[in-house]
């Protein structure tokens, strides 16, 4: 029999024939029994006998040995060999050539790498200029619809462009529809894209197909009367609200008045209205600046006002400054262009005085406060003064619901109007028309020769097209005021439950407080860049915010709401009706808080299906473990064509900053301004 320093040695192991010996505190089994002494186990037919241990312990128990872990095989996933923002090809349409559609296609653009991109709308040309035929105008862009005398956008033009496309030759403080055409178009075109813009193009309707993971969109080309279906992976609809006429249902209007009867929204180039007496129904912005400017070439003006409104001054850093009140505010003169266009330092500084004018304190928007109290009699001063000081003609068209309920308009040249002798102002409501005039609800027949509706738009917040998501759902329908939800139910304005890659630019609960239509349009496009990118660089294929998401979001909306000045007693298009009632248009807060808001997107609020072809891997979009910018900096490099300073060398150690310029606070990231 070996020595038991043959069999075991340093506490090691000797096992023969499956039996283990062991002496010293060491296992020794023979024959399947263990026998131990000296502090060792002795085991015998399954039986345990213990002597008295090395440690003095009686009847002391081996501790039980921790079953050996079975560890997990190892598996290697090999990812696309690319670099990791290599993005995968993507296709969105655009529906609308409007501010917000070009805005976006713009943004997008530059935002997303490896983008196709198509704008479809009816119009002739971006922004403006209706199609027509057969004396039918069709819906396009707000600058489109309305071409009436004396339109112009009631934002200071140095306000009313692209934030990252400064204009410094605007020729006037309130531009013209025609000036702000020629910008958009000039922009669009200085951008490379106006091949993207398919005009003369209706959209019929899109379909998400689930199975394929894309839209399917038919189109209708008005100039030959082809109807095809293009599909895409992304669809926004860039729908304006300010181009489709609300006509008012008055008896008699349509057919019995023997007159001319024209919509500001629809304005006839025909309409002869020099010397007549007419009738403006309506006194929203439309109304608001055709009277000054029709008001020199016609006899009468008889005004019929249902709601009164609030008229401030204009949009400046003083919103109450009672200046600038002829129609298209003071003309930027060749020497203040030329400075503008000389000196960058004081064209900004200009654009941010301006800008300031839209930024109010926080509190006037709450129903009862001191706050908007103030914001009262600031603007009761200024319409007094701007009526030359006639109380009791100031008392006659005064609101009696608390400003910001309906939107303030700076109107230059209305109220100077209204005190003309040419214009009466009527409050009286309108019962019927008969072939001279229109009657009263005090017995009154005033007899006119023409009649022009200034009753503003159908603003309708829903698609004006189906639009088929999930299960067949169309939102037309979901969203109408009685379907299934009753209203829009988006997601932070931009989004739908249940409709994968779809994305709306300026709709419900898409607009903020102190910011223009195109800074608006710029966070809407910015926020879905993000989205894009997320989709094209990861391994997905559609997302869509829950259900849930979206219902807590319009929670919030309404509690925000709740006590806000819009809740007055007002009508609006702020709005469901008249009164309290759900608000549609505004985001909850401030423009600068949307902002902030939409910078990060709150990916656990969203639904995402994965693309077919990824792998099964998650992290498969890291790729081969390098970037873009390395790998064509190396290749130039390698080429001769690059190396040393420049752009090149800017993508790869970009991260460094000259002395004195590093802001920490967006030291590898970009979230502060």
């Amino acid at each position: 029999m070996p020595s038991l320093s043959d069999r075991t040695r340093n506490g090691s192991s000797d096992t023969a024939n499956g039996v283990s010996n062991t002496t010293t505190g060491i296992p020794n089994t023979t024959n399947g029994t263990s026998n131990t002494t000296n502090g060792t186990s002795s085991t015998i037919n399954g039986i345990s006998n213990t002597t008295k241990g090395l440690s003095g312990t009686p009847n002391e128990l081996p501790k039980a040995q921790p079953p050996k872990r079975e560890l997990r095989p190892e598996v290697k996933y090999f990812p696309a060999q690319k670099p990791y923002d290599n993005s995968r090809p993507i296709k969105v349409i655009i529906l609308g050539a409007g501010i917000s559609g070009t805005a976006t296609a713009l943004l997008l653009s530059k935002k997303v790498q490896n983008l196709t991109i198509a704008v479809y709308d009816q119009n002739t040309k971006i922004v403006s200029q209706p199609y027509t035929s057969t004396n039918d105008v069709r819906q396009g862009g707000t600058w489109a619809a309305n071409v009436y005398p004396g339109v112009r956008c009631d934002v200071p033009s140095h306000c009313y462009q692209l934030s990252f496309a400064p204009n410094t030759q605007w020729s006037e403080y309130y531009p013209k529809g025609e000036e702000i055409q020629q910008y958009y178009e000039r922009t669009v075109a200085e951008y490379g894209l106006t091949q993207n813009f398919h005009l003369q193009h209706e959209v019929l309707g899109a379909t998400w197909l689930a199975g394929k993971n894309i839209w399917s969109i038919d189109i209708r080309n008005l100039a030959t009367g082809q109807t095809f279906t293009e599909t895409a992976d992304f669809f926004v609809s860039a729908q304006g609200r300010i181009s489709q006429p609300k006509y008012p249902d008055i008896q008699g209007l349509y057919d019995a008045f023997k007159g001319h009867v024209v919509h500001t929204a629809r304005w006839d180039p025909e309409f002869k209205y020099h010397g007549k007496k007419i009738a403006v129904i309506g006194n929203g912005a439309s109304a608001q600046q055709l009277i000054p400017n029709v008001l020199a070439d016609v006899a009468h003006i008889d005004h019929y006002v249902r709601t009164k409104t609030w008229v401030t001054a204009t949009f400046t850093k003083d919103l109450f400054e009672a200046t600038a009140q002829l129609p298209g505010g003071p003309k930027y003169s060749a020497s203040q262009r030329a400075t503008f266009d000389r000196d960058p330092a004081a064209y900004l500084a200009h654009r941010r005085e301006l800008e300031r004018g839209f930024h109010f304190k926080p509190g006037g928007d709450v129903l009862g406060s001191k706050e908007n109290a103030a914001l009262r009699a600031r603007i009761v001063d200024v319409m007094l003064k701007r009526v030359g000081g006639d109380e009791a003609f100031l008392a006659k068209i005064l609101p009696d619901y608390a400003p910001g309920c309906k939107r303030l308009t700076p109107a230059p040249g209305y109220l100077e109007a209204l005190v003309d002798e040419k214009v009466d102002f009527i409050t009286e409501g309108i019962v019927r028309v008969d072939e001279t005039g229109i009657w009263t609800a005090d017995g009154v027949h005033r007899p006119v020769d023409a009649i022009v509706t200034a009753t503003g738009f159908d603003h309708g917040f829903t698609s004006k097209i189906p639009v088929i998501g999930l299960d067949g759902v169309d939102l037309r329908e979901k969203w109408s005021e009685d379907g299934e939800i009753g209203y829009p139910e988006t997601y932070l304005g931009i989004m739908a439950p249940g409709v994968p890659n779809y994305f709306t630019v300026l709709q419900a609960q898409g607009n903020a407080r102190g910011a223009t239509v195109p800074l608006q349009t710029e966070l809407s496009a910015t926020y879905i860049a993000l989205c894009l990118r997320k989709l094209q660089s990861q391994s997905y294929a559609a997302l869509s915010p829950s259900a849930a998401a979206a219902t807590a979001f319009n929670d919030i909306v309404a509690g925000y709401f709740d006590n806000s000045v819009v809740n007055d007693s007002c009508g609006s298009w702020f709005k469901q009706s008249p009164g309290r009632s759900r608000v549609l248009i505004a985001w909850p807060g401030s423009y600068h808080h949307r902002k902030r808001v939409l910078r990060e997107p709150r990916w656990e609020d969203f639904e995402f299906v994965g693309r077919r072809g990824a792998g099964r891997n998650r992290f498969e979009y890291f790729g081969d473990g390098w970037t873009e910018a390395e790998r064509g900096f190396f290749e130039r490099a390698e080429r001769g064509e690059g190396g040393g300073e420049g752009e090149d060398e800017w993508s790869t150690v970009g991260y460094l900053k000259e002395v004195g310029k590093v802001d920490v606070r967006t030291v590898h990231e970009l979230w502060y301004e």
